[in-house]
């Protein structure tokens, strides 16, 4: 058995609208891990039984966007799914984000599937988030995003047509008042540069946001962009603080909220403060686009005044912000001087993730498994195959669901809708097999048949 690769099998829970970045983040196994045999399993795929339970991963990688469902109804249909799995596997490596949130349930789900090695940005009180797997799991900690590897060619910042864009999402009250002032400080920022004559194109509303290479190409039409790092001041351990909110909000609809408007999160806000770099920090730098941030400590490589321009946290220099965006020249080369140390420099490649996972974790090929890993990577073989010319209409469909679901939120939309419309995209055979595998698979008839697969090797 010594000419056979050690098997990586990674579980994620990729959409049509995922951002890019979660795409490049699953990738960079396959990249940096030339000589594993590194297949990808998307969560809500069906696995026939006979074949799932053949499986025996030498390292199982479980990402974050499949561990954001806890933050869902889906959750107790998810996380026990494929646990088996896990149980054979050499090793399992687990990488969540937002970490804060629903952070029992994550905590839990470690201990349950045997997770060795936990991958986050966080890097304080994790005993406080983890109380449990912080006594058995070795943690690592990595960034939410990497630096591609070479910069955009793009406009010289004097040619672009936006001065200040961005796109940010106001985070929800649970997460304290934090985590709320990255969309805060975008908005602050946007009135004094519209008023001061600057081309703003910044919102927090979802329906504005950009899927895909989408987000990079509007970023290379902007001079400047404005961030800070993101995280959360509250943890909220079950979802419940979000429930709690949610109940409040729906009771007194139109009235503006924030954490300090619940008497419950101005208790908690601030007792610890989970902070992360976004990969925002990258993208901008790809895209050539001066960034003004949060004076902060940034990876320990940018200098305010040298790399970016600093926003005090008061505002207290809004005007010399304006100012300093006016003068072309030496933000032109601010934002070089960023490209070169973030992008340029090769310091800050996906690889540094790969490496945080693997080294030193135990994943050595065993002689059993075999046979059912060749068994999954021919099932996964014809999943894509019969379902890559169906894509459109696979995300369409669920798209139908999910607005139909929405529009008629007290109307149970029976799978059998999306059946028929797949019945109509000339998707038999795909239909034919997916039926045949999940007739008992309950998941499967709430999440019909969805996943956005990555190439086979």
């Amino acid at each position: 058995m010594t000419d056979v690769k050690p098997r990586v099998l990674i579980i994620h829970a990729l959409r049509p609208t995922s951002r890019q970045t979660t795409i490049d983040h699953l990738l960079a196994f396959r990249e940096h891990l030339p000589n594993a045999d590194v297949q990808y399993l998307h969560f809500a795929q069906p696995l026939p039984k006979d074949i799932a339970d053949g499986v025996s991963p030498d390292l199982l990688i479980v990402n974050y966007d499949y561990l954001n469902y806890r933050f869902t109804p889906l959750w107790p249909y998810i996380k026990n799914r494929h646990r088996d799995i896990a149980r054979r596997a050499g090793s399992v490596v687990a990488i969540p984000q937002d970490d804060f949130w629903c952070h029992r349930l994550l905590d839990n789900w470690c201990v349950s599937w045997g997770v060795k090695r936990i991958l986050t940005p966080i890097d304080n009180d994790l005993e406080v988030l983890y109380p449990k797997s912080s006594k058995r799991a070795e943690f690592k900690t990595v960034l939410t995003g990497y630096a591609p590897a070479k910069a955009m060619s793009t406009l010289a910042l004097p040619d672009r047509p936006i001065d200040l864009g961005q796109r940010v999402r106001m985070m929800p009250p649970h997460l304290g008042s934090y985590a709320q002032q990255k969309a805060e400080q975008s908005l602050r920022l946007a009135a004094a540069a519209r008023e001061a004559g600057f081309v703003v194109d910044v919102s927090t509303r979802t329906e504005d946001g950009f899927v895909g290479s989408a987000w990079l190409e509007f970023l290379a039409q902007c001079k400047f962009t404005v961030g800070m790092k993101g995280g959360a001041s509250i943890a909220d351990p079950y979802g419940l603080l979000y429930s709690r909110v949610e109940a409040y909000k729906h009771r007194h609809s139109g009235r503006e909220l924030t954490s300090q408007s619940f008497g419950f999160l101005r208790r908690r806000d601030n007792r610890h403060r989970f902070s992360a770099i976004s990969p925002r920090l990258f993208e901008a730098a790809a895209a050539g686009t001066c960034q003004i941030l949060r004076l902060d400590d940034y990876l320990g490589v940018l200098e305010p005044w040298t790399h970016y321009i600093p926003l005090h946290d008061d505002y207290s220099n809004m005007d010399e912000v304006l100012r300093a965006m006016a003068d072309i020249e030496s933000v032109s080369r601010m934002a070089k001087r960023a490209q070169e140390v973030l992008i340029d420099s090769g310091n800050f490649g996906y690889s540094h993730l790969v490496m945080a996972a693997v080294e030193g974790v135990s994943y050595e090929v065993k002689s059993t498994g075999v046979s059912g890993w060749q068994a999954l990577k021919d099932w996964l073989e014809t999943s894509a195959r019969l379902s890559t010319p169906i894509t459109q209409a696979l995300s369409d469909a669920t798209f139908h669901l999910i607005y139909e679901s929405l529009r008629q939120p007290n109307k149970s939309i029976a799978a059998d809708t999306v059946v028929d419309y797949l019945h109509r995209e000339s998707a038999s055979e795909w239909l034919r097999l997916m039926s045949d595998v999940t007739a008992s698979d309950k998941l499967s008839w709430r999440m019909p048949w969805i996943p956005r697969l990555l190439p086979i090797s």
